[in-house]
């Protein structure tokens, strides 16, 4: 093959990794939204995914009214991406963007008004729903790689004292990006109510990663992820930036994937252990016990006003005979 023949002429390390590209182009380009009507395709999914979201959930009766139910459609797929940039006073891309609100219209009419409803039926078959879970999974890891950098690109004039660069910023942002949909559909106490939910723990550790990963070249926690990774970039053939955006995106496709209830379930997640460990530990740390006297004072030793006078009685204070009020024999 040519890779093989002009791997004769380049060190075999450099070999290794132009036939590693070369054999997985297709997939790089898929994961990192490099190719044909890419755009269009995240768009027309991650808009088929929050109607079909609407129509099996609060429209599941198909009571409500077709412009209720359409916003909710919208929210549910774009909510992210009508708010958060408003943060950072750009302008949204609901409205700068065509494509998304249009695809918003189309696949809303295809999940609630196909002939024979079977827009809707396929929408659940499983081959569809693993397809709209893989376009709109690229779309929203997309999202994340952006939006973390434009919080740098603000940012990064004016980082604390203590950092070289901005730390919370860039993570914060591309994480909300992806819990409008929640907070819009469930309310805040409902999105949070069940603990941190899978949104947040995936902003937080992709927006993280890719953040000191790329933006952080002085500051200790940068160069040690980068000394961890050590050359692997290099051996697939790919600078710093595409392998990270590789891996984020890899990432947010295998985990949603395992979450479709065909498969683990939407309750699984690959940090649940990491909250099991904590209670563990914490459960095996003594605690130690105050007792009356000790120290501190306990609810016991404290005297309540139902509780009568104190236990320890004040010594009266004996009067002194010159200070006493003479008496009436003396006068």
């Amino acid at each position: 093959t040519p890779a093989l023949i002009l791997g004769v002429f380049i060190p075999r390390y450099d070999r290794t990794a132009f036939i590693m590209q070369e054999t997985w182009n297709p997939v790089y380009a898929f994961l990192t939204g490099n190719f044909p009507l890419s755009a269009e395709m995240q768009c027309f999914w991650m808009a088929y995914q929050g109607s079909m979201a609407v129509r099996n959930g609060r429209n599941s009766d198909g009571k409500m009214h077709w412009f209720h139910a359409f916003l909710c459609s919208v929210l549910a797929g774009y909510a992210g991406a009508t708010f958060t940039a408003l943060w950072m006073g750009r302008p949204t891309s609901m409205l700068s963007n065509d494509l998304n609100m249009a695809f918003c219209i189309i696949a809303f009419a295809i999940a609630n008004y196909s002939p024979y409803d079977i827009g809707y039926r396929l929408g659940n078959t499983m081959p569809v729903v693993i397809i709209t879970t893989v376009f709109a999974q690229l779309f929203r890891a997309m999202g994340l790689v952006k939006f973390c950098q434009i919080a740098h690109e603000a940012f990064k004039s004016n980082p604390s004292p203590y950092y070289p660069v901005p730390v919370f910023g860039p993570i914060l942002l591309p994480t909300l990006l992806g819990n409008f949909g929640g907070f819009f559909s469930k309310g805040f106490d409902g999105h949070l109510e069940g603990g941190m939910p899978w949104p947040f723990q995936n902003g937080l550790f992709c927006a993280t990663f890719y953040h000191f990963f790329i933006h952080d070249e002085e500051g200790f926690v940068g160069v040690t992820l980068r000394k961890v990774v050590g050359g692997l970039p290099s051996l697939f053939g790919l600078d710093d930036h595409t392998f990270a955006v590789l891996l984020i995106s890899t990432f947010m496709q295998v985990v949603p994937l395992l979450q479709l209830k065909y498969f683990l379930g939407p309750s699984f997640s690959p940090f649940n252990a990491i909250p099991l460990a904590f209670e563990k530990v914490v459960a095996v740390i003594p605690v130690a016990e105050t007792k009356p006297g000790a120290g501190f004072p306990t609810t016991d030793s404290v005297p309540t006003p139902d509780d009568g006078p104190a236990s320890a009685v004040k010594k009266r204070r004996r009067r002194k005979t010159g200070d006493s009020a003479p008496s009436t024999a003396s006068k």
